[in-house]
């Protein structure tokens, strides 16, 4: 997706649905509070527990940086499923709505999502979000 100053490529390992917002405010060369970092905004995952072989839809995300934007990394169990990168000044916002995670090959338990952002600046940001997968089958113990 093309910005006022850059062009974006996502390469990815699942389905997404995207949609963008631009703003056009940089720091350009002052530095104030509002430019130190990017910034990561999203809700908890939704879902407490999902059943092994399942999909479970992440929540919306939304990546600023007055700096402009250099890439975005969604990982699970240290694997990449989504990565989005910008060339030239990058976007100063951008939303990630739908990504979609199967849980095809996970474990039964606890499980980070983390995500990570990255201005031109080379500041980053991380934020982790947490579910389980459950059991589905019966289990026999004794």
């Amino acid at each position: 997706m093309a910005g006022a100053s850059g062009v974006a490529s996502a390469s990815q390992t699942g389905h997404a649905t995207q949609s963008t917002h631009v703003a056009t405010r940089r720091c350009n060369t002052r530095y104030t509070a509002a430019c130190t970092a990017p910034k990561i905004k999203t809700k908890p995952v939704s879902a407490k527990c999902v059943s092994t072989g399942h999909t479970l839809t992440l929540p919306s995300m939304t990546f600023t940086s007055n700096a402009g934007l250099r890439r975005i990394q969604v990982q699970v169990g240290g694997r990449t499923i989504k990565l989005v990168t910008f060339r030239g000044q990058g976007k100063t916002q951008y939303r990630l709505n739908g990504l979609t995670l199967s849980t095809a090959g996970l474990g039964v338990g606890g499980h980070p999502v983390v995500v990570k952002v990255m201005d031109i600046r080379g500041r980053t940001a991380t934020k982790t979000l947490r579910f389980a997968v459950c059991v589905s089958t019966p289990v026999f113990t004794g």
